[in-house]
């Protein structure tokens, strides 16, 4: 009987080579899709992380103004708690001599007197008679409870909600009577084209605006319509 024969050493080596060629595919094709799942990481963090960071910035700005707790200045009566001499986001409110409502508002206010408060980044709405929305913005302002009168400096921006913007450096508003008053050059936008002047009033419940000093009026093709049944 013959004895069992054993494997020769080619046929030895031929076997471990295609073994260690099939490890070399296994480990190559784990190697390839490791390859692509990084690179689709890499892509999609390439656009994800400046989006993410686009978002926590608008969240950084906006929350003030979206999660915020108002502190009601309103009542002349009353001074209002203050940490470390100001008051946040306060808010000042009331109606006119028609009992239409106006409202005032800010980031920080110091009551630098009985019933006079210094405000940072002011803003203020008012409903005039004609049904339009003025709305004021600024850098900075000065409100009186006593005579409801805001005074408003640094980028004054008024804005009428039939597209009529004046921007100026400083004016005197009048919440009781809607009235706005300016000496310092303005510059203004509108359905009608686009002016500047050395100051302006405004009367007659915030529906008319008047232009005082040097004025000059470029104004639209059809601005004339655009004015009709608005106020001036």
């Amino acid at each position: 009987m013959a004895a069992p024969q054993t494997p020769g050493p080619d046929r030895a080596q031929r076997s471990a080579s295609a073994a260690g060629r099939r490890a070399r595919l296994v480990a190559s094709g784990r190697g390839g899709s490791l390859s692509r799942s990084y690179s689709r990481m890499v892509g999609l963090l390439k656009y994800a992380l400046p989006a993410a960071g686009l978002v926590i910035v608008a969240l950084v700005v906006a929350w003030p103004e979206l999660h915020h707790t108002q502190v009601d200045i309103s009542n002349p009566t009353e001074r209002p708690a203050a940490v470390a001499g100001e008051i946040q986001n306060p808010r000042y409110s009331g109606v006119d001599e028609a009992a239409r409502p106006y409202t005032v508002w800010a980031m920080l206010a110091k009551q630098v007197q009985d019933q006079i408060f210094d405000l940072n980044r002011p803003k203020g709405e008012m409903k005039l008679p004609s049904g339009l929305v003025l709305n004021l913005d600024a850098q900075s302002g000065k409100l009186d409870r006593s005579s409801k009168s805001v005074h408003l400096s640094g980028n004054v921006t008024l804005r009428r909600s039939d597209g009529t913007t004046m921007v100026t450096d400083a004016a005197d508003i009048s919440l009781a009577d809607k009235g706005a008053r300016s000496s310092t050059p303005v510059t203004a936008e509108g359905p009608f084209g686009t002016l500047s002047a050395g100051g302006f009033k405004v009367e007659q419940q915030g529906d008319v605006i008047i232009f005082t000093g040097p004025t000059k009026l470029f104004l639209k093709p059809g601005a004339d319509k655009a004015f009709e049944g608005t106020p001036q």
